[in-house]
């Protein structure tokens, strides 16, 4: 039996990487599946708390001196290798080359042959003025403590006020509690196991990619606290691969597989149940921190990055986004919160020209007695007629990942960007301006160039679609211009719109949007930032 369960579990190590942060500009919607693994260090909740000095910060703490504050958004990676001795980091990988790069490799989304390089789209790597600070050891390890440290305190000296991590869940993940290997794997106390199957989980699920954001916490609490840094979830369901491996629970194929159980099937009732879950883990782990984000009445914040994946999802289950997000608060209310604040990270197509990528309300199956051989995502709208709808969802507030266009206009240089980032500003803030209950948080983006992920936007031909856009640089000089800007709206619309300027992103490295510090930038965009936001400025 054990020796079953090892083949289990080592199975169960097999994950899929989250697809790019950004709109996905791509009509393919049901491609193969491109598998990778998770270390087995991913699926522990448990934290270690080594000691080290704290390092001496002499810049003063502005948060206190704020009007503004600043949040940046936080991507991991991950170990694309099945092998845990040989870490082949996600971003690094695709920074120093190609060979390696999960994602220009991924047949996915970029057809059989993965991204093809020909002398109309030749191959522009590597990409080495990425590679991070040698403060933070060039390519750094995702767990090495001192690095999360320096982050820390960088941030935190630069004067940003917290980091959104971007939180990954994988809803399709069983485990057994009774089996070593698993046994510290998150689990709300109290729920059902079975015994006879050495405590396999009645409800699935775990936590993805958040290696980084162990080590970030464990360190954070090691610092006095008027050093540490605040932090909120930005919860990510983007992944059709994930969606479709829980679409796959009971199958056929995968009863005979041995990968689940009959009775294992992802109906209207799982899924709840493990959204469910999802709410316990962060009041159970997250919510109870010190270092969490919260209102000014206590209600943590959550961030929810693309809410149409998550809402077209849950209604191929007739569920309702309202329903999900009350379904959130209520628990949190039963742990003694007053509720969670929801907050959308929402963008999208505005054009009728691109209708086709329009932002989705509904996944319907090909065929509904067999929805894991694929569907599509359907009932598409513009995004000025989806933003209209987040209140009514259940959102109290609203902010970006980051804008690719506005209307007509395509970000084709960071002269456009700006162009981009201040109409929408000026829209969704007239639009809210009167509405104190649903606050539109400013966003700012330092650049974009998706070429070590093979380039703007994938198609299954192999190539980019869209490669131009691949041209959006900033320097610290118009970026700090765009971060004025920012915090001039911000101001303006204070009274209704909140006092929070997201910024992404801290290290989106592989679509050219880092702050950072670089050995192509320095410490250039965190300068920036301090020059801005400092009191006095």
């Amino acid at each position: 039996m054990m020796k079953f369960l090892l083949y289990l579990f080592i199975l169960s190590l097999f994950m899929f990487g989250p697809d790019n942060c950004s709109s996905k500009k791509t009509a393919f919607q049901t491609g193969a599946l491109d598998s990778d693994y998770i270390a087995t260090s991913q699926l522990s909740t448990s934290n270690s708390f080594a000691k080290s000095p704290v390092g001496n910060i002499n810049l003063e703490n502005f948060k206190a001196e704020k009007r503004t504050l600043v949040g940046v958004y936080f991507m991991p990676s991950w170990n694309l290798s099945a092998d845990p001795n040989n870490d082949i980091d996600s971003f690094w990988s695709c920074l120093t080359g190609n060979e390696n790069c999960g994602h220009t490799n991924n047949t996915a989304i970029w057809g059989p042959k993965g991204r093809i390089y020909n002398a109309s789209y030749p191959y522009e790597g590597p990409f080495l003025e990425r590679k991070p600070h040698s403060s933070l050891k060039g390519f750094y390890k995702r767990n090495d403590p001192e690095v999360a440290k320096k982050q820390l305190e960088y941030m935190k000296s630069y004067g940003i006020d917290f980091f959104a991590f971007n939180w990954f869940f994988g809803r399709h993940y069983y485990y057994h509690l009774n089996f070593a290997p698993q046994a510290d794997t998150y689990y709300p106390a109290g729920w059902k196991t079975d015994p006879a199957r050495d405590g396999r989980v009645e409800v699935p699920g775990i936590e993805q990619w958040n290696e980084q954001l162990t080590v970030l916490l464990s360190e954070n609490e090691k610092l006095p606290e008027d050093k540490q840094m605040k932090w909120a979830i930005n919860w990510v369901d983007d992944s059709e691969d994930r969606w479709r491996l829980w679409l796959d629970l009971g199958s056929p194929e995968s009863l005979a597989a041995g990968r689940n159980y009959p009775g294992e099937i992802p109906d209207k009732q799982l899924f709840l149940k493990v959204h469910d879950k999802i709410t316990q883990l962060w009041i159970d782990k997250y919510f109870g921190r010190k270092d969490y984000l919260k209102d000014e009445t206590g209600r943590p914040i959550v961030y929810l990055y693309f809410p149409q994946d998550l809402e077209s999802r849950a209604a191929f289950y007739g569920i309702t986004m309202k329903e999900l997000l009350d379904r959130s608060k209520n628990l949190a209310q039963k742990a003694g919160y007053k509720g969670i604040k929801f907050i959308a990270a929402a963008a999208g197509a505005m054009a009728q020209r691109e209708k086709l990528y329009a932002l989705p309300t509904k996944w319907v199956a090909v065929n509904a007695k067999e929805p894991w051989r694929g569907g599509s995502y359907t009932n598409k709208l513009l995004f000025q007629n989806y933003v209209p709808r987040l209140k009514g969802m259940g959102f109290e507030g609203m902010t970006a990942y980051l804008y690719h266009t506005f209307m007509e206009r395509d970000n084709k240089s960071f002269g456009d960007m700006r162009s981009t980032y201040r109409s929408h500003w000026e829209k969704w803030s007239e639009m809210f301006k009167n509405d104190p209950n649903f606050e539109y948080q400013i966003p700012v983006a330092m650049g974009w160039d998706m070429r070590p992920m093979g380039g703007t936007w994938p198609q299954q031909t192999g190539f980019p679609s869209e490669p131009i856009k691949d041209n959006v640089h900033s320097t610290k000089s118009t970026f700090r211009d765009k971060l004025l800007e920012a915090q001039k709206f911000s101001e303006k619309y204070r009274a209704s719109n909140g006092n929070t300027v997201m910024i992404c992103c801290w290290n989106e490295y592989l679509e050219g949007n880092y702050i950072e510090p670089t050995e192509g930038h320095g410490f250039d965009y965190l300068e920036a930032i301090k020059e801005v936001f400092a009191k006095g400025n």
